[in-house]
C-alpha cells in the first residue's frame, strides 16, 4: 500500500531541527476546556498537509482509484483544497479547534479501516464532512446540515448520508483527548514550518459570531464539486 499513517506523514514533512515541544511551549490553554489554543494560522498549514497527503494517491492525484468510495467525485473539484479549506472556514464560522479534530477523524478513517483510498477525487467531501461533525461535536452552536451542503457545494441528501457513512468508519468515536490534540495540532504546524502560526493567542468565539448564509450559487457549481453518484 502507498499509505503511511498521518503522524509518519508528519514527522517526514517537519523540519529535524525543530522539536515537538519547542511549539508547545508558548501555547495558551483554554482554562475551561483544557485544549491549546489555535491561531487562525493552522488553517492553511491543515490545508498543506492534506494537499499532500491526497497527492500520495499516485503521479497526479487525479487517477479514479480501484476502489471507489460514497466520498468520490466523478472528477477533481476546481477548487484547490486550500480554497475549499478557507471557504469553509469562512462561512461555517466555526471555532478554529474544529480543523484540528477534522485531522483527527481523518486519520481515524484511515487507522480504523486499512487500504481506504484518499486522493484529489474525495479529499473535499472527506474535509467537509469531518469538519461538519466536529462543529456539532465542538462548538456550542453550529449550523444546520442543508446550510453545511450549501457551503460545500454538495446537496443535502449527500451530506446526510456521507455524514453517517464518516461516523461508521470511525466507529463513532469523536471524543478527542488534550493530549491527542495538541500532538495532532503540533505536527501540522512542524510539518510546514509553520511554529508562527500557532502564536497569535486566543481565537474569538467564532461559533457565536454567526453570519449571514454566503451569497452566490450554492450547490455544486459554488464549490465545484460534481455529484459522485451511489459508488
Amino acid at each position: 500500500s502507498h499509505w503511511v499513517e498521518l503522524q509518519e506523514l508528519l514527522s517526514s514533512m517537519a523540519a529535524a531541527d525543530a522539536p515537538v515541544e519547542a511549539v508547545g511551549e508558548e501555547v495558551e490553554i483554554d482554562p475551561v476546556t483544557n485544549q491549546p489554543f489555535v491561531g487562525r494560522g493552522f488553517v492553511p498549514a491543515l490545508a498543506e498537509v492534506l494537499t499532500h497527503l491526497a497527492s500520495l494517491a499516485g503521479p497526479a492525484g487525479d487517477a479514479r482509484p480501484q476502489r471507489v468510495t460514497r466520498f468520490h467525485c466523478i472528477r477533481p473539484p476546481i477548487l484547490t483544497i486550500n480554497d475549499y479549506l478557507t471557504r469553509i472556514a469562512t462561512y461555517f464560522r466555526c471555532s478554529n479547534e474544529c480543523f484540528v479534530f477534522g485531522l483527527i477523524y481523518l486519520d481515524r478513517v484511515v487507522i480504523l479501516n486499512p487500504g481506504f483510498p484518499i486522493c484529489n477525487l474525495n479529499i473535499h467531501r472527506l474535509i467537509l464532512v469531518s469538519i461538519i461533525l466536529a462543529a456539532k461535536f465542538w462548538d456550542e452552536v453550529y449550523y444546520s446540515n442543508s446550510y453545511y451542503a450549501r457551503v460545500g457545494g454538495i446537496r443535502i441528501h449527500e451530506v446526510n448520508h456521507l455524514e453517517v457513512r464518516f461516523l461508521e468508519l470511525i466507529n463513532w468515536r469523536l471524543q478527542v483527548t488534550p493530549e491527542v490534540f495538541e500532538q495532532y495540532r503540533n505536527h501540522v504546524l512542524l510539518a510546514v514550518g509553520g511554529r508562527a502560526a500557532g502564536r497569535q493567542g486566543p481565537p474569538g468565539n467564532a461559533a457565536a459570531q454567526l453570519a449571514a448564509q454566503p451569497q452566490g450559487r450554492p450547490l455544486e457549481a459554488a464549490a465545484g464539486l460534481p455529484a459522485a453518484g451511489d459508488t
